[in-house]
C-alpha cells in the first residue's frame, strides 16, 4: 500500500455519515442507525456568531467564523491530540455532509480512489475538528480542541434542531427529551411532576415517606466519589500524596485513583525480578530499565518514583482516613517507560508501527514477547495490590492515538473489513484478548478490573467479540469527529458497571485559566458548575446506571507545577455541586469533641452541663449525613464550642490554671539578636551582651555569623564539592578576603573556633542558648568573592544587574560548595545548639531592586529557591537542629506555587512593603508553621538617626512599648494570636562602620523586658552567685545548719518573671541567711574520766568567708579624632571579686586554715581607653580629623544627563509615517565636592559622591508598520500585520516611556523600612522586552535629602567618606 493511500484512508474515517455495517449471511448490509447532526461549539479563539446555511440536502456550518468548503465528497481531516486537549488558537469548521449509500468495500474503492476505506467502518456523530491541508503522508499528530462529552450531548441536542428533516427533527426531539430526564439535576428529578403524584405522596405515612428519603440518601452516599491523580505522568511526593488524602476525606471522597502507570511508571516494587517465558529479567536490571524509560519520558526533578515502603505507608495511611486506593497502570497504551525499558532489557521492536510510523506509547500486540513481558509486569503489580485495593485500573484507552492521528481503534478493526491491505490482522480481537487475559489476571488476585472506555466496543461494533463483563467501565468521553466510542447505554447492555469519569470535570495541570488549553481549570469548574454526577456520557437517553463519579487532573504536560490549591479546588467545587452524594465532613465533629477537657472537675458544675449536652448533641447525629446537610453539624458544633469557651473554673483551678499560662510565658524564647556578620563582635563584646541578656532574662542569643561578611572560621575549613576538595587554608584565605571586601573591620575580622567554643560555654552557664546563622542564598557578599577565589565562575545572580549579595540558584557548582560549607557549620554546632538560620531572606534585593522573589517567579526561578531552602533544612534535621528561616521567601504573595519544609521555624520580621508582598503569618500559620516574632518595629540599625529612615534607637524603644510581645508583623493582638515560639529582638550593623555603642544595645534590651516582664525572667544572677558560694562538701557544718540550707533551698522559686523580682530577692536574702548561718560541727565531745584531770573541751571550726578583689585590665586604643596626650575612658574599669570559704579550728590556742572552696563570684570588666593620637596633615584621605581652623565646605556642580531615544513599531500609523509620542527630557546629575584649604592657601577639591537629580526621560517615537489593501471585493478592514505578543503584565509606572511592564501590586510603601541600609522603594517601569531585564522599581535618594545630610555631617563631624554597606 502506497503513502498516498494510507493518508486517503485516513480522510475517510470523517466521513459525514453514520453508517453500522453488521454481518449477515457472509456479506456486509449497511443500515444507516442515526440522522445526521452537527455540532456548533465556541470555541476560544473564534468569533461570537455561527453561520448556518442549507443548501439542498447539505449544509454548510460556519463555526467561529470560518466558512467550510462546499466541495462535495471533500473529506475534512480531523487531527486530535492524545488525550483530547485543545490548543487554544485553532480555528474550526465542518464540512457539509450529504447522504450517502456505502457498498462493499472494494467496490467503494474502485469509485473513490483517493479515499479510505477506514471511512465506512462504523461510527457514531461527528464533532467539529480543526481543518488542516491534506497532505500525502500521515500527519503529525497536533493539539487541537476536542469537546468535553458534557459539551457534546449539548451540541448534539442544538444541532439536531438544525436539521431540516421532519424525520430528524422528531427523532432529535424524542432523543433531547430522553437526555434532559437523564442528565437533569438530582434535585429537578425528585420533584413531582402531576398534582396526583403530589397528593399520594401526602398520602403516605410520614415514616413512609421518611425511609424512602433514607433509602435514596443512603443510595446516593453509598456512590463512590473518587479523586484521580496523573502520577504516572508527573512524580507526586507521599506527603503531597497525604495532603490530597487528607482533603479528599474533609470534603468526603471515598477514593483515591492514582495513575502510577501512565508514560511513566513511577511506582518500585522491591523485588521487581520477572520471568517471561524461558527468559529471566533480574530485579536490578528491571528497576534499572524502567527508571530509565521513565526519565527518557520526563525527567522529573522532584523524583522519580514511589518505593513499596512509601506506598505501603500510603495505602495504611490512606485506609486510617477511611480513603480507598484505585491503582492503575495504563496499557497496552501510554507504555513510553515501560516500552523503553523492554528495549533496553533486550526486547526488540515492541512498539506498534503504523505503516512505518511508530507509536512511543503503545505496545505492538502481534509482539509476543512483548505483550508476555507487560502481562508479567501487570500481574506482579496486581499482586501486590491484593488485599490492599479493592480495584485495580489496567487502562486499556487511546491506543496509538500519537502514530493514527487518534484512530487507533479503527485501525484495529479495519483489517476485518479490509483485509490484506497492510492493517493488524485480527488487531481489534487481539485487544480484546488481551483486555480479557489482563481481567483475568487481575481478577486472579482478588480485584476488580477496571478500564476507560474509548477502546471497549468501539464503534459500537460487537462483531469482533465480547469484553469480560466484569471490568468496571471508567466512562470518560461521549467520543469526538472520527473517535467512536460505544454508548454508556450500550456498555452497561453488555453488563458492565460505569463509573463516571465526565470529561467535563477534567483539569490538566498549569492549564489553569480560560486560553491557556483545553480542559483548563475554568473549564473544568464550569462542566462541574453544569455536569452533575449524574450525566454519564454519551447515555442515548437511556437511564444508565453508575457506580459513583471520578474527578481527575491530568499532567500532560508534567513539567506543569502542581498547585495544591487549584487541585483542591477542583476537588472542593466537584464535592459541593453534588453535595447529595459526599458525605458530610465529620472530622471537625471529632476534633470539637476532642477539644472538650479531660478533666471537667475542674469547672463549675453549671458550665460543666451545658457543656455535656453539646457533646451529647454531637454524638446523637445521624452518621449518614451528606455535605448537602454540613450546616447541622456545623451548627451543633458551634453550639460545643461555646460552651467550651463559657467553660468557668473553680477558685483553685483558677490560681492552677494563672499559674499554667505564667509559665507558658516564661517558656517562650526571648531572643536577642546581633548582627555579628556585617560587624566584627569581639569575643569580649559578646560575653558582655550574654551577661547582659541572662541579668534581664532573655533565653537565647541569636547570632548572624554569616550575614554579607562571614566572620567564623573553623579550624578545619576544608570543603569537598564539586569532585574536588578545597583546602582548609585556601578557603579560610578566600573567606577572609571575601569578608574584607565587603567591610574590612579595623576591629578584627572573625571568630575563631576557640572563641566561639568558650562563648557557648560561657552563655550556656548564664542560661542562654546560642542560634548560630549563616544566611543564603542572599546576604553571601563574602561568600561570593570567597568561591571566585576559589575557581568558581560566575556565582553570582545577576538580573537588572550583576548582585553582590546573592548566588545565582542555577549555578550549581556554587550550590554545591554553598551547602558543603553551610553543612560544616551545621555539624559544628550540632551539639551545641537547638537552632539553625539558614537565613533565606532578601534575594538579590541589590540587583533587583527589592524585588527578588518577583523576578525569580517571572523567570521560572522560584522553584528553584525552594528546593534550596528545602535542602538546607533537611541538612539541618539530619543533624538534629530545628532548621530556622527569615519568611521572606516563603510562599510569596501567599501562593503555593511550590511547597517548602513545613518543619522550618519562620523567623517572621515583615510582611513587606510597596511591590514585595511577602506572605501573611495568617497564611504561613494556615500552613502550620510557628513562627519566631522577629516583628521589624523593633529593630535598631546602628548608627541610624530619624532623618535616615526607620530602625533608629529612640523608635525602636518606643515600638517596645507599643507592639505587644506576641504581635506578629501587619497584624493586631490579640485578635490575630498566632502559634509562636517566642520573639527576637534585632540590632542590625546595615553600617558596618558605624560606632557599636554597649550602653544603647542595653538600653534597648533593658526596655523590651521591662515592657514585657510577664514573658522575661526575673533577674536570677543573685541568686546564682549565692549558689555558688555554697559549700561542694558539707561534711564538715552541724546538722542543724544543713537543715536550714536545705530549706532554704527548697523554698526557691526558679520560674518567677520580671515583675515578681522583690519575690525573688527574698528568697535570695533567705538562702543568703542560711548560708552564713552554717556552722562547723563538733570534733571531740569529752566527758570526765577517773584517770583524767578534766574534760576535753568541744572544739568547733569557725567558716570564715573571704572576698578579694580582682584588678581590671587598662587598655589604650588610639584615636585619631582626639587631640595629641588627650585621654577619654570609653568603658569605666569593674573590680572583679574571688570568694573562698575557710575553716579556721584552733587548738591549743593555734590556727589552722583550711580552703573549703574558692570562686570568681564577678569577673573584672577591662578599661577601655581611647588616647588622642598626632594629626599628621590636615584633610587626611585616611579618616584623620581635620584640624579645627580647616572645616570643609560643600560644592555642587550640576552636569546634564541627555536622553535616549527609542524607536518601536505601531500598526496603528499608516506605515512609512512616524510620531513622536514622548518627548525626551534631559536629566540632571548633581556632583559634590567637599573644597578644604590648605596650609598654603590652596584649596583641595574631592568628590564625595554623585546623585541623579532628575533622570532623563527616554523619548518615545513609534514609526507606523498598517499596510492596507485596496478593492477588497469582501469589504474587509485593512489587514495588520500581525506579530507575536508576549503576554507581559502590566504595572503602574511614573514615567511616560511606554514599555513592557511587571504586574507589582500599587501599594503605599511604609513610612519607615527596616534592615536594610536605604532599602529602595519599588516604583517604575518595567524593562524593554530586547534588553531582557525587569523593570527598575526601585527610587533614588532625592538631591534635596542628599545635600541637607551632607551638610550636616560635614558641620558636625568633618569630612568622613560614606562607606557603602
Amino acid at each position: 500500500m502506497t503513502p498516498v493511500n494510507i493518508t486517503n484512508k485516513i480522510k475517510l474515517l470523517n466521513c459525514v455519515n453514520v453508517i453500522n455495517i453488521k454481518m449477515q449471511s457472509g456479506g456486509f448490509a449497511m443500515k444507516q442507525e442515526k440522522q445526521q447532526r452537527f455540532s456548533i461549539r465556541k470555541y476560544a479563539v473564534g468569533a461570537a456568531s455561527v453561520l448556518i446555511g442549507f443548501a439542498f440536502q447539505a449544509q454548510a456550518v460556519a463555526a467561529d467564523g470560518v466558512t467550510p468548503t462546499t466541495t462535495e465528497n471533500q473529506p475534512t481531516i480531523h487531527t486530535v491530540s492524545d488525550s483530547p486537549q485543545a490548543s487554544e488558537n485553532l480555528t474550526t469548521e465542518e464540512t457539509p455532509k450529504a447522504e450517502i449509500q456505502p457498498e462493499a468495500p472494494k467496490t467503494v474503492e474502485a469509485e473513490t480512489p483517493s479515499t479510505d476505506k477506514l471511512a465506512n467502518l462504523p461510527k457514531t456523530e461527528e464533532k467539529p475538528q480543526a481543518q488542516e491541508e491534506v497532505s500525502s503522508t500521515p500527519s503529525e499528530k497536533e493539539e487541537v480542541a476536542t469537546p468535553t462529552s458534557a459539551e457534546k450531548e449539548i451540541s448534539d441536542k442544538k444541532s439536531e434542531d438544525l436539521s431540516p428533516k421532519k424525520e430528524e427533527l422528531k427523532d432529535a426531539d424524542s432523543k433531547e427529551s430522553n437526555i434532559d430526564k437523564t442528565d437533569q439535576p438530582e434535585a429537578d428529578k425528585d420533584k413531582p411532576a402531576k398534582k396526583d403524584e403530589t397528593k399520594a405522596e401526602a398520602d403516605k405515612p410520614a415514616t413512609e415517606s421518611r425511609k424512602e428519603r433514607d433509602a435514596t440518601q443512603n443510595e446516593k452516599l453509598a456512590k463512590r466519589k473518587i479523586v484521580s491523580i496523573d502520577a504516572g505522568r508527573k512524580y507526586f511526593s507521599p506527603e503531597q500524596l497525604k495532603e490530597i488524602i487528607d482533603k479528599a476525606k474533609e470534603y468526603g471522597y471515598t477514593d483515591l485513583h492514582l495513575l502510577v502507570g501512565n508514560d511513566g511508571l513511577r511506582f518500585m516494587l522491591d523485588d521487581m525480578s520477572m520471568k517471561v517465558g524461558d527468559k529471566t529479567y533480574s530485579s536490578d536490571d528491571v528497576k534499572r530499565a524502567i527508571e530509565h524509560g521513565t526519565n527518557a519520558y520526563y525527567n522529573d526533578p522532584n523524583g522519580n518514583h514511589l518505593t513499596e515502603s512509601q506506598m505501603t505507608d500510603l495505602i495504611n495511611y490512606a485506609k486510617d482516613k477511611g480513603i480507598g486506593v484505585i491503582p492503575t497502570v495504563n496499557s497496552p497504551g501510554h507504555m513510553d517507560a515501560i516500552l523503553n525499558a523492554m528495549k533496553e532489557l533486550g526486547i526488540e521492536n515492541p512498539n506498534f508501527d503504523y505503516f512505518g510510523k511508530k507509536s512511543e506509547r503503545t505496545v505492538d500486540l502481534n509482539n509476543k514477547q512483548a505483550v508476555d513481558f507487560t502481562k508479567t509486569l501487570i500481574d506482579k503489580y496486581a499482586n501486590y495490590f491484593s488485599n490492599k485495593s479493592e480495584i485495580f485500573n489496567i487502562g486499556l484507552d487511546e491506543y496509538a492515538n500519537d502514530a493514527t492521528n487518534a484512530k487507533g481503534w479503527s485501525v484495529l478493526q479495519a483489517d476485518k473489513y479490509y483485509p490484506n491491505e497492510g492493517y493488524p490482522e485480527k488487531g481489534y480481537e487481539k485487544f480484546i484478548s488481551y483486555a480479557n487475559d489482563l481481567a483475568r489476571i487481575v481478577k486472579s488476585h482478588g480485584l476488580k478490573p477496571m478500564a476507560f472506555n474509548d477502546g471497549i466496543y468501539y464503534n459500537s461494533d460487537t462483531s469482533f467479540g465480547s469484553f469480560d463483563k466484569d471490568i468496571i467501565v471508567s466512562m470518560w468521553t461521549g467520543g469526538w469527529g472520527g473517535y467512536d466510542v460505544a454508548s454508556s447505554k450500550l456498555l452497561a447492555e453488555k453488563g458492565h458497571q460505569i463509573l463516571n469519569t465526565n470529561d467535563a470535570w477534567y483539569y490538566v495541570l498549569g492549564r489553569n485559566a480560560d486560553g491557556q488549553g483545553w480542559y483548563n481549570l475554568d473549564q473544568g469548574l464550569n462542566g462541574i458548575k453544569n455536569t452533575p454526577i449524574t450525566s454519564v456520557p454519551k447515555t442515548e437517553g437511556a437511564d444508565v446506571p453508575f457506580i459513583g463519579g471520578m474527578v481527575a487532573a491530568w499532567a500532560d504536560t508534567p513539567s506543569a507545577r502542581y498547585s495544591p490549591s487549584r487541585l483542591f479546588k477542583l476537588m472542593r467545587h466537584f464535592a459541593n455541586a453534588n453535595a447529595e452524594y459526599f458525605a458530610a465532613d465529620y472530622q471537625s465533629a471529632e476534633q470539637a469533641l476532642n477539644e472538650v477537657p479531660k478533666d471537667l472537675n475542674r469547672y463549675t458544675a453549671e458550665s460543666v452541663n451545658a457543656v455535656k449536652e453539646a457533646e451529647k448533641a454531637i454524638r446523637s447525629l445521624d452518621s449518614n449525613l451528606s455535605r448537602a446537610q454540613q450546616d447541622t453539624i456545623d451548627q451543633a458544633i458551634a453550639k460545643l464550642q461555646e460552651a467550651i469557651s463559657q467553660l468557668i473554673f473553680t477558685p483553685e483551678a483558677q490560681k492552677e490554671e494563672d499559674a499554667k499560662r505564667e509559665l507558658e510565658k516564661l517558656n517562650k524564647n526571648k531572643v536577642i539578636s546581633i548582627d555579628a556578620g556585617r560587624k566584627y563582635f569581639s569575643l569580649d563584646q559578646l560575653k558582655r551582651i550574654v551577661d547582659k541578656a541572662s541579668e534581664l532574662g532573655y533565653s537565647d542569643a541569636h547570632l548572624l555569623l554569616g550575614n554579607d561578611g562571614l566572620r567564623f572560621l573553623l579550624d578545619d575549613m576544608t570543603i569537598t564539592a564539586n569532585g574536588k576538595t578545597y583546602a582548609s587554608d585556601d578557603v579560610k584565605k578566600a573567606i577572609i578576603e571575601g569578608t574584607k571586601a565587603y567591610y574590612d573591620d579595623p576591629n578584627g575580622t572573625a571568630l575563631t573556633q576557640a572563641e566561639v567554643t568558650e562563648l557557648v560555654k560561657y552563655a550556656k552557664e548564664k542560661g542562654i542558648g546560642l542560634i548560630p546563622a549563616i544566611n543564603s542564598p542572599g546576604h553571601m557578599d563574602a561568600m561570593l568573592v570567597a568561591m571566585e577565589k576559589l575557581g568558581i565562575a560566575n556565582p553570582q545572580a545577576n538580573f537588572d544587574k550583576v548582585s553582590k549579595t546573592t548566588m545565582d540558584l542555577e549555578n550549581q557548582e556554587a550550590l554545591n560548595f554553598t551547602k558543603a560549607l553551610i553543612g560544616k557549620y551545621m555539624d559544628y554546632f550540632a551539639d551545641k545548639s537547638k537552632i539553625f538560620n539558614y537565613g533565606t531572606d532578601e534575594y538579590a534585593n541589590d540587583a533587583t531592586n527589592a524585588q527578588g522573589w518577583y523576578y525569580l517567579k517571572w523567570y521560572g526561578l522560584y522553584n528553584k529557591f525552594a528546593d534550596y531552602s528545602n535542602s538546607l533544612a533537611a541538612m539541618a534535621k539530619e543533624r538534629g537542629l530545628q532548621p530556622m528561616a527569615f519568611n521572606d521567601g516563603f510562599y510569596y504573595e501567599d501562593k503555593d506555587d511550590v511547597q517548602f519544609d513545613k518543619d522550618v521555624l519562620i523567623s517572621y520580621w515583615s510582611k513587606g512593603w510597596w511591590g514585595y508582598n511577602l506572605a501573611s503569618p495568617q497564611y504561613l500559620a494556615s500552613k502550620g508553621y510557628k513562627f519566631l516574632n522577629t516583628n521589624g518595629d523593633w529593630y535598631y540599625i546602628l548608627g541610624q538617626k530619624p532623618e535616615d529612615g526607620g530602625g533608629f534607637l529612640k523608635k525602636a524603644i518606643e515600638n517596645t512599648g507599643k507592639t505587644p510581645f506576641n504581635q506578629l508583623a501587619s497584624t493586631k493582638y490579640p485578635e490575630v494570636d498566632l502559634p509562636t515560639v517566642g520573639s527576637m529582638l534585632s540590632i542590625w550593623a546595615d553600617r558596618p562602620s558605624a560606632e557599636y555603642k554597649e550602653e544603647e544595645i542595653f538600653e534597648l534590651m533593658t526596655a523590651f523586658a521591662d515592657h514585657n516582664k510577664d514573658y522575661f525572667r526575673a533577674n536570677y544572677n543573685a541568686l546564682r552567685e549565692a549558689v555558688a558560694k555554697i559549700p561542694t562538701n558539707l561534711d564538715g557544718y552541724s546538722t542543724e545548719s544543713i537543715a536550714a540550707l536545705k530549706a532554704a533551698k527548697d523554698g526557691l522559686n526558679l520560674n518567677l518573671n520580671r515583675s515578681k523580682q522583690a519575690e525573688l530577692d527574698a528568697l535570695v536574702d533567705k538562702l543568703k541567711t542560711a548560708l552564713k548561718g552554717l556552722k562547723p560541727a563538733a570534733t571531740h565531745l569529752g566527758s570526765l574520766d577517773e584517770n583524767e584531770l578534766a574534760a576535753n573541751i568541744e572544739n568547733r571550726p569557725e567558716l570564715l568567708v573571704k572576698t578579694e578583689e580582682i584588678p581590671f585590665e587598662v587598655i589604650k586604643k588610639d584615636n585619631p579624632n582626639l587631640p595629641a596626650g588627650q585621654e577619654k575612658v570609653v568603658k569605666a574599669g569593674v573590680l572583679g571579686e574571688r570568694t573562698s570559704y575557710i575553716s579556721v579550728l584552733t587548738e591549743n590556742g593555734k590556727s589552722t586554715e583550711t580552703v573549703l572552696d574558692s570562686q570568681v563570684t564577678k569577673e573584672a570588666v577591662n578599661q577601655v581607653v581611647e588616647v588622642g593620637a598626632p594629626v599628621t596633615h590636615k584633610g587626611d584621605e585616611s579618616g584623620l580629623a581635620a584640624t579645627s581652623d580647616a572645616k570643609p565646605r560643600l560644592d555642587v556642580q550640576e552636569e546634564v544627563i541627555p536622553f535616549t531615544t527609542v524607536t518601536r513599531e505601531t500598526d496603528q500609523l499608516p506605515k512609512g509615517q512616524s510620531r513622536v509620542v514622548t518627548e525626551g527630557v534631559n536629566g540632571r546629575l548633581n556632583h559634590f565636592y567637599s573644597v578644604t584649604t590648605v596650609t598654603d592657601g590652596t584649596e583641595v577639591k574631592t568628590l564625595v559622591t554623585s546623585v541623579v537629580a532628575q533622570a532623563a526621560v527616554t523619548q518615545v517615537v513609534e514609526v507606523g508598520t498598517l499596510v492596507t489593501h485596496v478593492g477588497d471585493e469582501n469589504g474587509q478592514a485593512a489587514v495588520k500585520e500581525e506579530k507575536p505578543a508576549q503576554e507581559i503584565p502590566s504595572v503602574p509606572t511614573p514615567v511616560t516611556e511606554e514599555k513592557p511592564k511587571l504586574d507589582i501590586p500599587n501599594e503605599p510603601a511604609p513610612a519607615t523600612l527596616p534592615a536594610e541600609e536605604n532599602k529602595a522603594l519599588p516604583q517604575g517601569p518595567a524593562p524593554v522586552a530586547t534588553e531582557k531585564k525587569l523593570p527598575e522599581t526601585g527610587s533614588l535618594h532625592s538631591a534635596g535629602l542628599v545635600v541637607a545630610g551632607l551638610m550636616t555631617t560635614l558641620a558636625a563631624y568633618g569630612l568622613t567618606k560614606r562607606k557603602e554597606d
